[in-house]
């Protein structure tokens, strides 16, 4: 089975209970259809070409580059939008607000996800399947997309945790992507040849550059580490603090659902557990949220054991996630749905494969629509379905 195939084969499109006026309100709403743009450089572009400051464009929420995605966008009504003639992006006035948007300013997204690439044999079992999932949902896992940070398969801020500095900025200044530049890997690649003689090492990169100069002045990895920018940082407490709750919500459903309906799936950052069914008992048992760690965390005694267990495997405790006054960045304890239920769901019959099809052997493609809450990843639904 092959996902992606175009960017048409992964539809989004956000659902918002922002209240649109046709009278004159402080903000102009646009609707915004783009395939093949990240939501960063979309808002760059459009305050380059109708010099607006970028801070002044507001989204509810940034959409994958590699989709046809739809999705709203709002200014101060002092300012206009041009015209644009873009073959993969389209920008219409829908009205005025008088609220900004905001991220996270949505009731959820609307999902068409074209599957490809799918053999006969297959089609039962991926019926079988369909017919589960609006009975029992599926874990509400963090997918593979929360962990762009997690270089090399490491999670940074887990050396933080551990007071292991120096480990956490030689893996943020040598570790890269497949999808970096080569210029970006050679420094790298560089700098990882002469660790820790940083001095011997040019640097183009002007963020690696402050990070190198702030070390060499000080010699204390902390202080280099807070000069890695906040957002980056941000994120790495956010990637760590997601795998940890899916390690929970694993070990959660090893203690609830018959293991015999238990299943694994590979991702980029190990394994999800699935299940094929639940029993009523086991609907019963399974608690509605389960809460982020943080060392803020007061956790019920059933979180607690299942916290205890995954954070003894990490070889840390709660108390290393107070890291605020050491580095100016913090853990939220946070409740989170367990299972994911989605709404309007609908599995298309299977069609032939026009990019796949083999004559004798045909290659089928499925479409599945639903609507997940914000913060769901449609993928795991997909995973569910389709096994990948």
């Amino acid at each position: 089975m092959k996902l992606r195939q175009l960017h048409s084969d992964f539809k989004v499109e956000e659902l918002s209970d922002l209240k649109i006026i046709n009278t004159k309100g402080n903000y102009k709403v646009f609707s915004v259809e783009k395939s093949g743009i990240e939501t960063f450089y979309l808002l760059g572009y459009l305050a380059k070409q109708n010099r607006i400051p970028i801070s002044e464009i507001s989204v509810a929420g940034l959409k994958d580059k590699h989709a046809l995605t739809k999705q709203f966008l709002a200014i101060p009504s002092r300012y206009d939008l041009k015209p644009l003639k873009e073959q993969n992006l389209k920008v219409t006035f829908l009205g005025f607000s008088d609220a900004n948007l905001k991220l996270g300013d949505l009731r959820g997204n609307r999902f068409e996800i074209t599957v490809r690439d799918i053999k006969n044999g297959e089609i039962d079992g991926i019926y079988e399947k369909a017919k589960t999932i609006p009975l029992f949902g599926v874990p509400n896992y963090f997918d593979s997309q929360r962990f762009g940070s997690a270089l090399g398969g490491d999670f940074i801020i887990k050396h933080v945790l551990k007071k292991e500095y120096e480990k956490a900025v030689k893996i943020f200044l040598t570790s890269y992507s497949k999808s970096e530049n080569r210029r970006s890997k050679d420094e790298k690649r560089q700098l990882l040849a002469n660790w820790p003689n940083l001095s011997r090492v040019s640097v183009q990169n002007r963020v690696t550059r402050i990070i190198i100069e702030e070390y060499l002045r000080k010699k204390d990895w902390l202080a280099a580490y807070r000069k890695i920018p906040q957002n980056l940082r941000e994120m790495f407490v956010s990637a760590y603090q997601s795998w940890l709750w899916n390690e929970c919500i694993k070990e959660l459903l090893r203690k609830t659902v018959n293991t015999k309906y238990l299943y694994s799936i590979d991702y980029s950052m190990g394994s999800l557990l699935f299940y094929k069914r639940l029993s009523h008992d086991e609907q019963t048992r399974l608690p509605k949220a389960f809460k982020t760690v943080s060392d803020e965390l007061v956790p019920s005694e059933a979180e607690k054991r299942i916290i205890d267990k995954v954070l003894a495997k990490e070889g840390v405790r709660i108390d290393d996630f107070r890291i605020n006054d050491a580095v100016g960045n913090f853990f939220k304890s946070r409740e989170r749905q367990v299972l994911l239920k989605p709404n309007n769901f609908h599995l298309s019959q299977p069609m032939i494969d026009e990019l796949n099809d083999r004559g004798r052997e045909n290659r089928f493609k499925m479409i599945v629509k639903f609507e997940l809450p914000k913060a769901s990843y449609a993928t795991i639904i997909i995973k569910r379905l389709f096994n990948q």
